[in-house]
């Protein structure tokens, strides 16, 4: 079932590479300095670590809290390391930051992050975040990886069954002899609502009080994120089905009577 159900997610996520984007959109000075900075934490230089801290949180930090941070980091060195995620932004002429790591070791992996701000040019750390897992999060939050429930699976097939749905729906638009087709076409595809799945732990979220139009799809944030999944009620396509019969029968009812006319 597993192997069907990847297939089906292979055919149906579809994007830019992962790799490609990062290369084009994070900022090389800053996250390379994240990277240095972490790896200093893990080799214990606490002098360069306070060095590189913002003054609020230098005056919260103690050594104790150093050295217990550090400790997440698996003994030896890092296999690989890899940018997990990003985001940087700049708000009232404020530039602050977020870089995320995985390290491979030899035995377990890490995650890792820091959180920086700039000050007269100076980079300066705001926050560091430090914990271990038994695996990368590639395969932790891979399709295949997941453990099914009936939920999982019955939102899956609603995510990808929904489109098909509108699609079908259009084309009996097309084919239906009624009356101003152009805003069956365009209704076809809008859904209200929203429901998205988490398929890696199965937290489900929803939005009632909201109209989209192709509202469907799977995606994630990275490659190392877990797959979204998103339907929205196609209330659209219903209503047609719903009103296909009547709608038929008054565009010949006036097709008749103007023949009458005639």
């Amino acid at each position: 079932m597993k192997y069907i159900l990847t297939i089906i997610v292979a055919l149906f996520v579809m994007g830019c590479s992962y790799e490609d984007m990062k290369e084009s959109i994070v900022p090389k000075e800053e996250s390379s300095f994240a990277k240095e900075y972490l790896d200093q934490l893990r080799l214990k230089n606490y002098e360069y670590i306070k060095a590189q801290m913002h003054p609020e949180l230098l005056t919260k930090v103690t050594v104790e809290e150093l050295d217990n941070l550090s400790g997440f980091f698996p003994e030896g060195e890092p296999l690989n390391t890899e940018l997990m995620g990003s985001n940087v932004r700049t708000f009232n002429d404020v530039w602050s930051a977020n870089f995320s790591f995985e390290s491979k070791f030899k035995v377990d992996w890490s995650i890792a992050s820091v959180s920086m701000t700039k000050q007269d040019g100076k980079i300066l750390v705001t926050g560091v975040n430090v914990y271990r897992t038994k695996e990368s999060q590639k395969v932790l939050n891979s399709f295949g990886n997941a453990e099914l429930s009936m939920p999982k699976v019955l939102i899956l097939v609603l995510t990808i069954v929904t489109p098909i749905f509108m699609i079908v729906t259009c084309v009996f638009v097309y084919r239906a002899p009624i009356e101003k087709k152009w805003r069956w076409y365009l209704l076809s595809f809008v859904g209200v609502g929203a429901v998205a799945m988490n398929w890696t732990t199965g937290e489900i979220a929803t939005k009632i009080a909201t109209i989209k139009f192709l509202g469907v799809g799977a995606s994630a944030a990275s490659e190392f994120a877990p797959l979204i999944f998103t339907f929205t009620i196609p209330i659209g396509a219903i209503a047609f089905w719903v009103k296909r019969n009547k709608m038929i029968e008054q565009t010949m009812a006036n097709k008749a009577s103007q023949q009458n006319v005639a």
